[in-house]
């Protein structure tokens, strides 16, 4: 199949893809690609290289569908806030500093990371055999410094032989200096995603430097709740 006919299938098989995963078109003929979008379009594409190789390109469109309903970020959900403020945080780690040499104490000109931590839980399965992941993390920033970091967190997903699946930043809003801070995230392993292992990684960043980084392994199969472990 030549990549013209490759680039014609794929097209159809995106405009179908879009009807079902939350695209608006655009007055120009375009697509406007959402947060759930993009992990549907990701995986139609992949699945699109893997149907033509098969079968030209009615198996462009038909793994472009597959693909598409594989995507690990659709329904993705991201939520920020802070739950404790400088005065309470810094005093915290000021009292701990006295008592514990190696607790960080609070800069007097800048404010800085000093905890993140994740916890990963599952919600329900569901009618489809699919299972909700979520994740929740705490950052604690810490300082009398006047000029606020700007502070992302890094989520990715690999397989099991260590390939990356699909990724995402988000930047914490809100942060207005030194304070606690929680993150709620959601997505959802897809039923196909039974009977394999994926490491699921939470990575704070501030002012674009990797603070801490957090991993577990997820698998699931059937009939069986899903299984967490921490690595690291």
């Amino acid at each position: 199949m030549t990549a013209r006919h490759n680039q014609g299938a794929l097209a159809s098989a995106m405009s179908g893809v879009c009807l079902l995963a939350a695209c608006a078109t655009n007055p120009d003929g375009s697509y406007s690609i959402d947060a759930r979008a993009a992990g549907a379009l990701i995986g139609a594409a992949a699945g699109c290289a893997i149907g033509s190789a098969a079968k030209g390109s009615k198996g462009c469109v038909a793994g472009a569908v597959v693909g598409a309903a594989t995507g690990f970020l659709i329904g993705w959900y991201f939520e920020s806030r802070k739950t404790a403020n400088a005065q309470q945080v810094n005093g915290e780690y000021e009292q701990a500093g006295k008592r514990q040499r190696n607790v960080a104490t609070p800069p007097r000109d800048q404010i800085v990371p000093a905890r993140f931590d994740s916890r990963v839980s599952t919600g329900r399965p569901g009618s489809s055999g699919e299972r909700e992941i979520q994740v929740t993390s705490n950052t604690d920033l810490i300082g009398y410094g006047d000029r606020v970091p700007e502070v992302e967190q890094r989520y990715a997903i690999y397989d099991e032989r260590n390939n990356l699946v699909e990724e995402r930043t988000e930047q914490l809003a809100g942060v207005d200096g030194a304070g606690r801070y929680q993150t709620d995230s959601r997505f959802t392993l897809p039923a196909e995603a039974k009977g394999k292992r994926y490491t699921v990684k939470t990575t704070l960043v501030s002012d674009a430097r990797v603070y801490k980084e957090n991993a577990y392994k997820v698998s699931f199969d059937d009939g069986q709740p899903l299984r967490l472990a921490r690595l690291y």
